[in-house]
């Protein structure tokens, strides 16, 4: 059999609320940022769906919005994992993965004008994205053809890309302003605030030579430049109002002009002390102007959030701001004043922003992404492939605490499902065998080293030697019943865990003669099961006949270094096993991302 080497290549995505940008590793190792086929380095994550079919993406979809904008798409990132977006197009309803792959498919078409073929790619998303959030991500990169080699934080993308410009630079014996890792000191602690067009994170991380580890990290995903707009849109409509008694939001076309007169006025106080905000409605006109201080009070209240996230943040990592060497701004709503202002106030130092806030993220995705692949091709030449056989529950009782024989009444129980018929969680098989193994070997010996791709040694030498360490942003439970039926949540992975991890908890069946058991799994802090998010469910079924109350069941929850998730539950007696990818209520399927993707290949995007 015949095989042709190939490398493949991957590009890292910062897939944006407002704004999105793409970047390679060019033949040194250096990060580059691609520009679009209109030339420049960030493109609007709006859509425009034309009445003949056709899709615009980008600033002419943009403006389209004051026209049509019964039409347009924009921000949303805000939606994703929601089951379709709020406002049908066309009469149709659109899952929120299939909109973000027409944003990834004319980045991919734009890239590929650029530096060729492109295979797949790492895509950022906001650290406090819940898991349902990430999948939705991975199913609009699937719809948009790429292959989703992973899934980065979009705080360790930046502060990947900050780290990996200096010790890049010490290998080639360059000088730089940065100073993230110090000979003088063992490691270094930065702080990153990421606030973007839509979304807000903020994570503290340990840096530590070419080691870096996420400390703890916080958010608010519906919080960014978007918020800070409509504070402006506000007041502006609110004194057109007082002055001609009728109101510019209540129509969409002076509403979406109003929103973009607002963007820019707000850009321009970044820069200048006073600016004027114009609008039109019903054919009459009017400009007010506003000052930066008028602005910054405002919108005071937003920024407290931001500030109040900052130092719930500190505090989970444990450290004092003295202990903090590094205060990194991401994302270009960092570049308001107030936000500085802010940041040097509560943290005690000049914020960095030596890198461009647009690019970091999309520079940081596309070291990940190298390294990423060279980390695969080592694993794979490195460990010959053999035959998987299903679970054993000798080797996973070999991996928990001992424990207590029969459990007491008292131990918290899983709910029994009230009908039966209502599990759709098929049993876990187990993997399939392989398969010939002489032609597994085959493939591996002709899989084209990635680090050809690169013509300076030094940086494959650096990509290999970086590591990256991450946390969950939310906590991660089990649906319980305790004492008289009562539901709480059993919390089995907290918020800020170190990643990868993978947990085991022994609970019990919750009556005699118990049939099956369903495994609820939700997101969030509180113990209210209801104030949590849920999202999914493994079922054991066809328990044996003759389990006691408090049976034995080890329930085991695994996330990667990604925050994607793994389900597994067992029963002790019989080794039933369950094991599922979650299924979420507004997922979409393998058969609707089918169909999506064969949809988006036939779109004409522009």
């Amino acid at each position: 059999m015949s095989r042709a080497k190939k490398t493949k290549r991957y590009i890292g995505i910062d897939l944006g609320t407002t704004f999105s940008a793409m970047a390679y590793l060019d033949p040194h190792g250096s990060p580059v940022t691609i520009p679009n086929a209109e030339g420049t380095l960030t493109t609007p994550s709006v859509v425009y769906f034309e009445p003949s079919g056709e899709v615009v993406v980008g600033a002419p979809a943009r403006l389209a919005a004051v026209e049509h904008p019964e039409l347009v798409v924009q921000c949303v990132k805000r939606e994703m994992g929601e089951r379709f977006y709020p406002r049908t197009i066309l009469g149709r309803k659109i899952p929120p993965p299939a909109i973000s792959a027409l944003i990834l498919k004319k980045l991919k078409q734009d890239a590929e004008a650029k530096i060729g073929p492109i295979d797949g790619a790492v895509i950022t998303v906001p650290a406090y994205f819940d898991e349902g959030r990430r999948q939705a991500t991975i199913a609009g990169g699937q719809i948009a053809g790429l292959e989703v080699l992973d899934i980065l934080n979009e705080p360790t993308a930046a502060s990947l890309a900050f780290a990996y410009r200096n010790i890049k630079r010490k290998s080639d014996g360059l000088d730089d302003v940065l100073q993230l890792i110090d000979d003088k000191r063992a490691h270094r602690i930065a702080a990153v605030y990421d606030l973007g067009g839509g979304t807000f994170d903020v994570t503290v991380l340990k840096i530590e030579g070419n080691n870096l580890t996420v400390l703890a990290t916080d958010g608010d995903v519906r919080l960014g430049g978007k918020d800070w707009d409509d504070k402006l849109l506000q007041a502006a409509a609110n004194a057109f109002k007082t002055k001609y008694k009728t109101d510019p939001r209540e129509d969409e076309h002076s509403y979406e002009a109003l929103l973009a007169a607002s963007e820019e006025c707000k850009c321009a106080l970044s820069t200048s002390d006073r600016s004027r905000l114009s609008m039109t409605h019903q054919g009459k006109h009017a400009s007010i102007e506003v000052t930066r201080a008028q602005f910054e009070e405002m919108t005071a209240s937003l920024l407290y959030r931001t500030e109040n996230r900052l130092n719930r943040v500190i505090e989970a990592a444990k450290l004092p701001w003295n202990q903090v060497d590094e205060v990194l701004t991401v994302g270009g709503s960092t570049r308001m004043p107030q936000v500085l202002d802010m940041l040097q106030r509560v943290t005690g130092q000049k914020p960095n922003t030596s890198l461009s806030p647009d690019e970091v993220v999309a520079h940081g995705a596309a070291i990940h992404a190298a390294i990423t692949q060279l980390k695969n091709y080592q694993d794979s030449v490195k460990t010959a492939p053999v035959p998987v056989s299903g679970p054993s529950l000798m080797d996973d009782d070999a991996a928990l605490p001992m424990l207590d024989a029969e459990p007491p009444l008292a131990v918290p129980t899983i709910e029994a499902p009230v009908d039966p018929a209502d599990q759709t969680v098929a049993l876990g098989t187990g993997l399939a065998p392989l398969a010939d193994e002489a032609d597994q070997l085959a493939d591996l010996a002709e899989q084209a080293n990635p680090s050809e791709q690169y013509d300076d040694n030094e940086a494959t030498d650096v990509l290999r030697a970086i590591t990256t360490s991450n946390v969950n942003a939310h906590s991660l439970g089990v649906v319980m019943t305790q004492g008289d039926k009562v539901k709480t949540n059993s919390t089995v992975i907290p918020k800020n865990t170190n990643l990868p991890t993978s947990v085991t908890r022994r609970y019990g069946t919750v009556i005699p003669n118990q049939t099956s058991v369903s495994v609820v799994i939700v997101e969030g802090d509180s113990s209210d099961p209801d104030q949590c998010i849920p999202i999914g469910k493994c079922t054991i079924e066809k328990l044996p006949w003759g389990l006691r109350k408090g049976s034995t069941i080890y329930v085991t929850l695994s996330y990667d270094n990604s925050g994607r998730l793994d389900v597994k539950a067992t029963e002790a007696t019989s080794g039933s096993t369950a094991q599922t990818t979650i299924d979420r209520t507004n997922a979409m399927n393998a058969s609707e991302i089918d169909q999506a993707q064969q949809a988006v290949e036939k779109m004409e995007v522009r």
